[in-house]
Formats: C-alpha cells, sequence, structure tokens
C-alpha cells in the first residue's frame, strides 16, 4: 500500500507526463585539423605500391566516440577500401556541446604518395558537402518547429531512400527523425510508429553497438506503442532503452551521467505506463529499482 501510495502521488503531481519531447540524437558538422588531432586512436591507412591516390572520406562519429558510418571519394578502389577501413576504426573522446552528447560529421584527405599515408584536413567545405546525403534540414525543423517538420523530415527522408549511396546509419537516422516529427508535431502515432519500426528494422549488429543511439530509438517506438495502448510491447522497448542507455554510460564515462538522466527519464514513463493500468506493484518496484540506482 506505501508503494503503491507513493506511485499514485507522484502521478498527480506531474512527473510522468507523457514523453512528447524524447531526445533524439543530435549531429554537428566540424572538419578541422584540431578534430583529426584529437582522436584517440587514428591510425592511417597502409600504403599501396605505385598508388597515389588522393582519397577524402567523410564519416560520422557516434555519440560515444566511435566511427558510425563513413563514405569515400576520388581515388583508384584499393585506396578508397583502405582509406575506409582505416577511418572505421578510429576513435574519438565523446563530444559534449552544451552539456549533452553528440554525434559528429566530419572528413579526412588521405594522400596515398606519403609514406606512411598523410591523414589531414581538407580544404573547408559546405554542410552540403560533409553530409550529401543526410542533411540536417529535418533536425534543425524539430528542433524549431520551422519549417514545418513533418513535410521537411518526409522529404529528407525520401531524398536518403533515393540515393543509392546512403548508408544503413543515414536511412536509421532518417527514418527515426521523421518518426519524432510525426509523433510530436502530427500526434500521429500510427505512422510514427512505422517509422521506428523500420530504423530498428535496419539495425545491424554493428549498429546495435551504439547504444546511447540504440536507447533513443526504444524509446521514441516505446512511447509510440504506448499512445496506441500497446502496453504490452510499449513496456518490452522501455526495458530495452533503459538497459541500452546503462551499457552507454558504462561505456562512456564521460557521457555516464546524461545517459544515467535518459535512463531515470525512461524508468519514470515506464512506471506511469504500468501504474496507468493497474500495475501498480510492478511500477512501484521500477521506482525502487530507480532509487537503488541513485
Amino acid at each position: 500500500m506505501c508503494h503503491r501510495f507513493v506511485l499514485i502521488t507522484l502521478l498527480f503531481a506531474g512527473r510522468f507526463a507523457p514523453a512528447q519531447n524524447v531526445p533524439f540524437p543530435r549531429r554537428l558538422l566540424i572538419v578541422t585539423q584540431a578534430f583529426l588531432d584529437s582522436a584517440e586512436f587514428r591510425d592511417p591507412p597502409p600504403t599501396i605500391p605505385g598508388d597515389k591516390s588522393q582519397v577524402l572520406v567523410l564519416f560520422r562519429v557516434a555519440e560515444g566516440g566511435a566511427v558510425m558510418d563513413a563514405r569515400a571519394e576520388g581515388g583508384s578502389e584499393k585506396a578508397r577500401i583502405a582509406a575506409l577501413i582505416a577511418v572505421k576504426a578510429w576513435r574519438f573522446a565523446p563530444s559534449i556541446v552544451g552539456d549533452q552528447p553528440v554525434q559528429m560529421q566530419s572528413g579526412a584527405m588521405f594522400d596515398f604518395s606519403s609514406v606512411p599515408v598523410r591523414v589531414h584536413a581538407p580544404a573547408p567545405m559546405s554542410a552540403e558537402q560533409i553530409s550529401p546525403v543526410l542533411s540536417n534540414r529535418c533536425y534543425f525543423a524539430i528542433s524549431k518547429g520551422d519549417p514545418p517538420p513533418v513535410a521537411t523530415c518526409t522529404k529528407e527522408a525520401q531524398s536518403v531512400a533515393k540515393n543509392h549511396s546512403h548508408t544503413t546509419a543515414e536511412s536509421i537516422a532518417a527514418n527515426d527523425e521523421l518518426g519524432v516529427a510525426l509523433f510530436r508535431f502530427s500526434k500521429n502515432s500510427s505512422q510514427a510508429l512505422e517509422e521506428f519500426n523500420q530504423s530498428i528494422k535496419l539495425v545491424s549488429n554493428g549498429f546495435a553497438a551504439f547504444d546511447g543511439e540504440m536507447g533513443e530509438l526504444y524509446w521514441h517506438r516505446a512511447e509510440a506503442l504506448r499512445e496506441l495502448n500497446r502496453m504490452d510491447q510499449a513496456s518490452v522497448d522501455y526495458s530495452l532503452a533503459a538497459k541500452s542507455f546503462v551499457k552507454a554510460a558504462d561505456a562512456a564515462p564521460q557521457l555516464a551521467s546524461w545517459y544515467r538522466t535518459y535512463m531515470d527519464s525512461v524508468i519514470k514513463q515506464h512506471a506511469s505506463m504500468l501504474g496507468s493500468i493497474g500495475k501498480h506493484d510492478d511500477a512501484a518496484n521500477l521506482l525502487k529499482t530507480l532509487k537503488q540506482e541513485m
């Protein structure tokens, strides 16, 4: 009875209102030598005898610091493959901007005429050049509410899908952001759920290693499922989101406080849902677990 009383008190206090503003990954653009030099691990590719290629690699760094996707332009096929293999093994410190973990989009030039292969920042680039497939238009529309987010994000998702050079991670982001726009601005949970399902369906074992991003994906889908009264499925996704944020906090100590804040919010939303369908003891147990974590 005590646990139920505490839960009901919190519910009436408004602490568990539906989360229309659940977070989603923020992407920033940076192409500087200082950023490349800040890498915690950055080995160049091996030299290729007789190959003097100049290769540009555009890449995206996950919140935790690992390279999550990359594309190569110019040079020979062997040089492009070698440069991509090298970049995908690079590791950066997690980037925090305004106390929020962010993904960083950047680029590096590989000069295979040098021994060892020289790695340096390319000449100044526009946003469209740094991220030629997935732009930030949808992200900014959601953040500012203008231009119309649903129309902007629909166009962005369609553009990514039609681009034959898109990466899986870009498709995941485009579908997820469209889902967030639909959920937040159109209040269309059914269509939002379709986009979240598509994002999670695209997840491979490689992408699943990015726990912070996975936590956000599961959290988004849980909220849509909850609005559609599919409570059992929502409960599974809330649990997966919380576990993902715990893994992300363990993997990136610099971001631990941020991800644990996310985990706290997910657990509270989960408890709120359980309380709303009469599962007060389960909700109380969740809150007890949260208290023990603090």
